[in-house]
């Protein structure tokens, strides 16, 4: 069959987080929306407790689900959704069904904390994962023999996928429908959701721009941020940056430095860097168009800015992220 469908099942842990479960919803139905009304996916909620509907963290309710030892229907695709229940320990009963249902699903996986439920079952023994950046240390304290990383947006060791906080689990989504469908009905699932980009997995849970904003202490800078990245296509020199603090340039620059521990000229290249990989990502704009809307004077300095950072050009960066072979082209310097 060329479009088989493909069965989903959540297996949710009570109270959980709204989003973490409808977000990855609100994904696969819209795959099917896309693809011009076939069902590529059917949903399934299973619940780790009995009860046909199932109650989030805000009260909300959603359902009907099934208990998991009345589950008897076929999954392509399992992920545990949780919220502060992860916490608990897991039962004997939900840790031996898991690790059954492990063996006869083509990927397992877990959205933000709902890794401490496969983690409980013995599913990521000696694997990465990931989870909230706020759980991480709590996940490593508990299983030593995972190696937790707080920084990516999710991880796939082999047919077992961990995500991070909340809205990572769209991310996820995204990146199995990628691999189910291809990079182009990722995108337009991304473009349907009104989803600014779709984030690789090992792009880091906070942006730049949060990274920035959380280690600022003096209030002069604290919108700077912000700002900048608002602004990107402007001349951004000295003197309109330290108009914009209200700081003599003289002041500003002295000060930016003690704040960000670098030159402002290579903290604004750093932010039209990221913006135009951001592009690359969610966009099939050309390298020109990119190039003017983050700032660069043209796509040679673009090219050079780009490779300087992250050590390919931006066409193969591109072809990497649509899951292409990238041309053996030599960086233009």
């Amino acid at each position: 069959m060329k479009n088989p469908k493909r069965t989903i099942g959540f297996l949710v842990v009570q109270p959980f987080e709204l989003l973490d479960l409808a977000g990855p919803i609100a994904v696969f139905s819209n795959a099917n929306a896309v693809e011009e009304n076939r069902c590529l996916y059917e949903i399934k909620l299973i619940s780790a407790e009995k009860g046909r509907y199932l109650t989030s963290a805000d009260g909300s309710s959603m359902g009907p689900a099934t208990h998991y030892t009345k589950f008897e229907d076929h999954l392509d695709t399992l992920l545990v959704i949780a919220g502060t229940g992860a916490l608990k320990p897991v039962t004997p009963s939900l840790c031996a069904w898991l690790g059954q249902r492990a063996k006869r699903v083509r990927r397992i996986g877990s959205v933000c904390v709902g890794a401490f439920i496969l983690a409980g079952a013995g599913l990521l023994k000696n694997h990465r994962a990931v989870t909230h950046w706020l759980y991480c240390s709590e996940l490593s304290r508990r299983y030593p023999d995972l190696k937790v990383e707080m920084n990516p947006i999710f991880i796939k060791e082999g047919n077992v996928y961990t995500s991070a906080g909340v809205s990572a689990g769209i991310d996820l989504s995204l990146a199995l429908i990628e691999e189910d469908r291809g990079f182009k009905a990722a995108n337009s699932v991304a473009r349907r959701l009104v989803l600014f980009m779709r984030r690789g997995g090992d792009q880091a849970q906070y942006s730049t721009l949060l990274r920035e904003q959380e280690k600022v202490s003096e209030p002069g800078f604290r919108n700077l941020p912000a700002w900048a990245m608002a602004n990107l296509h402007q001349k951004l020199d000295v003197e309109t940056l330290a108009r914009f603090t209200s700081m003599s340039p003289r002041t500003f620059v002295r000060r930016f430095r003690k704040q960000f521990n670098t030159s402002p000229a290579l903290w604004i290249r750093s932010l039209r860097v990221e913006a135009a990989r951001d592009r690359l990502e969610s966009t099939s704009e050309g390298l020109k168009q990119i190039a003017a809307s983050t700032g660069f004077r043209d796509e040679l300095n673009l090219r050079r800015a780009f490779a300087a950072h992250f050590g390919l050009s931006p066409r193969n960066y591109r072809q990497q992220m649509q899951g292409r072979s990238p041309a053996k082209t030599t960086v233009a310097s």
